[in-house]
């Protein structure tokens, strides 16, 4: 008789289907496509299936790079396609059935981690339709639990977190998405107010962490920090220049996708960004858009980054997930490993806010949700699927004077 397990995920994951080929980034192209050791067997034996007139066993090749069985084989890409892909669709998968693509193609978007009895299922919002999910339900987010007799049908698809995820560690989770859910504060402040108690609960055991957190919320709802808030100023021009250099290093790093760059093209022609344009000028016009366009729209529609901070919380166990060198992926409540966390969403959320107030003043009274989605989506996909951007942004940020000096208030704060 199967396992019973407790399973928990946001309300939007059972509404999500597939949308095929009417998928405007399909998932088939502009990325590496790895092949667990299982299906990389399988492809290898003799079928009576050739694509475009090759074996089936001639679409892939070993990954050299492979740590794991998860990442053992690659699809010989198309350009940025996979040779598989055919009108929007996986001719493998049609003529064979889904138990012959690899593993991740199987999954995704679906993101399964499992922390010792407890499922956690999320979506990546690398996907459009998943993207449209989050961000357009104000009530997406909210998460239920129930138990479970059966398993995902294929191994690969759980991503198994070693070490102890207790309940105390869930518990100091769920306060930090109540932080974040806390609308009486502009959502600034309370990324913010998540820093103040990363350093508090850094190397705490997880029943000290529970009470820190606990207390951290409290006082929130109190206004126990408002003359902190108060305090800070924003620095647009800073804001611009730190988001700047961190996107041009990943769109230097590798392929991009035409989407992201159609974003940040309206980011750049809506802040009138050019060679000859000054740090000052850019900046005044920055918040002008901010506050003549940005923030009326967040206004009307609280809930869109509100939603996409959550998810990130909730989908990369965060702040407690590491990963490892094998691709697998560790439970950490060291003070580095927790710090790096913060300092990795504060730089996801600078950068898609930032890029969004340049999109808001190249759209202005036409920005929609659906622009929203479409930068999330992009930027998702080019960024957070990134082997290098996530090491890189977290350096640039722990090492960057300026940065330490204006803190991450200053980068984020409206």
């Amino acid at each position: 008789m199967p396992e019973a397990h407790m399973v928990r995920q946001p309300r939007y994951f059972d509404r999500f289907r597939c949308i095929g080929a009417e998928c405007e980034d399909t998932c088939c192209n502009g990325w590496g496509i790895l092949v667990d050791a299982e299906t990389w067997e399988k492809y290898q034996s003799p079928l009576d299936f050739r694509i475009a007139g090759k074996a089936l066993s001639s679409l892939v090749e070993i990954n050299p790079a492979s740590s794991s069985s998860i990442d053992y084989a690659k699809m010989r890409l198309e350009g940025t396609a996979c040779p598989a892909l055919n009108e929007g669709l996986c001719s493998i998968q049609r003529a064979l059935g889904e138990r012959y693509i690899p593993d991740l193609c199987s999954t995704y978007p679906r993101v399964l981690n499992r922390t010792g009895p407890t499922v956690e299922k999320s979506l990546h919002l690398s996907c459009p339709e998943a993207a449209r999910l989050v961000l357009s339900d104000p009530e997406a987010m909210a998460l239920s639990e129930r138990m479970e007799e059966s398993l995902p049908h294929r191994a690969g698809s759980l991503t198994v977190v070693a070490g102890t995820a207790d309940d105390g560690l869930n518990r100091v989770r769920t306060l930090m998405i109540e932080v974040i859910g806390e609308r009486s504060l502009p959502l600034w402040q309370r990324i913010v107010s998540l820093e103040f108690a990363i350093d508090k609960i850094a190397g705490a055991d997880a029943i000290r962490a529970v009470g820190i957190m606990e207390g951290h919320l409290s006082g929130l709802r109190q206004g126990l920090f408002q003359g902190i808030f108060a305090s800070r100023q924003a620095a647009p021009a800073f804001q611009l220049e730190t988001v700047l250099e961190l996107i041009v290093a990943r769109l230097r790093a590798d392929y991009t996708s035409p989407r992201f760059l159609d974003c940040y093209g309206e980011f750049m022609r809506g802040l009138a960004w050019t060679n000859e344009s000054t740090m000052e000028e850019l900046a005044a016009r920055y918040r002008q858009a901010s506050e003549n366009h940005f923030q009326p729209f967040v206004r009307r529609h609280e809930h869109l980054l509100e939603n996409y901070l959550v998810n990130y919380i909730f989908r990369t166990l965060f702040p407690y997930r590491r990963k490892q060198s094998d691709q697998t992926f560790a439970i950490d409540s060291g003070k580095e490993s927790i710090k790096n966390a913060f300092l990795l969403l504060a730089a996801h959320y600078a950068i898609i806010r930032t890029v969004l107030i340049g999109m808001a003043s190249f759209h202005k009274d036409d920005l929609g949700i659906e622009h929203a989605v479409k930068l999330v989506q992009s930027y998702s996909k080019a960024f957070l699927h990134s082997s290098s951007f996530e090491t890189a942004a977290v350096d640039f940020l722990k090492t960057n004077a300026e940065c330490s000096t204006k803190g991450i208030a200053a980068l984020v704060m409206d």
